[in-house]
């Protein structure tokens, strides 16, 4: 017969015991929730073809997703990252419709350096937009002045025929301080706000001179994603095609 023994160590204490070794029970692992897949926007109309791939060459957008402790899995405002769904979905599109430039902003009470990137090209410099929104981040209360300071300092100076957009993801819980100024740190109407929630969020985001604000009710996959087409499109002074048409 053979002879088990198994060693026990107590503080101090080492004996060892005769007997088959006792399998050691995992730590329980949380139970995970599975992130929101990116949809596929369609394409956009209002110019031909050659004038909507040129239109979209020379823009360029950060994406300021919101990361403060209030959008965090899983008891947050955005367990299924929702908001970082839309931006995959964004940056797919764009390269679609001719290409541009992305940049990345995450923030919360800070928006800091090492998170942010961009803006690069869509059509060369994806694994670089996908590290970056892969990244998440719990980045404190809600501060979005800090994301359009970023912002400010990651955008280059505007070349006449360059539309740039800034679109800030968020669930709005507070305008915190200096926003007003943040905004104006930006090019004239570069700023858009898209604003997920309930409707209790801070009322003074409607008081601010946002180039547009859009409300939606919920962290909806498809709705956030459309919406932020629209938003990009419209800036174009295009419109984001039906979502049953093909891109």
């Amino acid at each position: 017969m053979t002879a088990w023994t198994r060693t026990i160590r107590l503080r101090g204490i080492s004996a060892r015991v005769e007997g088959r070794p006792l399998p050691l029970s995992a730590s329980p692992t949380p139970p995970s929730l599975s992130e929101a897949a990116p949809v596929r926007l369609p394409g956009v109309t209002g110019a031909t073809p050659a004038a909507i791939s040129d239109a979209f060459r020379h823009l360029t957008v950060i994406i300021a997703i919101d990361d403060s402790g209030s959008t965090q899995p899983p008891h947050g405002t955005d367990p299924y990252a929702v908001r970082y769904a839309a931006a995959h979905a964004v940056t797919k599109w764009m390269r679609r419709q001719g290409g541009g430039q992305i940049g990345v902003v995450h923030w919360g009470s800070t928006a800091p350096a090492r998170l942010a990137v961009g803006p690069v090209p869509v059509n060369r410099r994806m694994r670089t937009l996908r590290r970056a929104l892969n990244q998440r981040p719990n980045l404190g209360w809600t501060v979005p002045a800090a994301a359009l300071r970023r912002a400010a300092r990651l955008l280059p100076a505007p070349a006449p025929d360059q539309t740039q957009v800034v679109l800030i993801l968020t669930d709005a819980e507070d305008c915190g301080d200096g926003l007003a100024e943040a905004i104006g740190l930006l090019p004239e109407h570069a700023v858009h706000v898209l604003i997920v929630g309930d409707g209790t969020q801070d009322a003074d985001w409607e008081a601010l001179p946002f180039a547009s604000i859009t409300r939606l009710p919920s962290f909806d996959n498809q709705a956030l994603a459309l919406s932020c087409g629209a938003v990009l499109a419209g800036a174009l002074g295009l419109r984001l095609r039906p979502p049953t048409s093909s891109p």
